[in-house]
């Protein structure tokens, strides 16, 4: 069995946390709430309008189970 490093554990961390926050994000745009980022040293809110759509994990699951016409 191989043992996993700080740094791999770090990195499967740092990983995760990106994930949530980016489905965090996507929740935000798709119930039409803005969100605040810091850019440069300064606060900006951002409009669901101007965020990127992303897929979500439990997108796919929803399309599976959607009865087929």
């Amino acid at each position: 069995m191989q043992t996993t490093t700080r740094d791999t554990k770090l990195d499967i961390i740092a990983e995760a946390f990106k994930e949530a926050v980016a489905d965090a994000i996507e929740t935000h745009r798709r119930m039409g709430r803005s969100i605040v980022v810091g850019e440069n040293g300064v606060v900006r809110r951002v409009r669901p309008s101007e965020i990127t759509p992303r897929a979500l994990p439990h997108d796919a699951l929803e399309n599976d189970l959607t009865p087929q016409a």
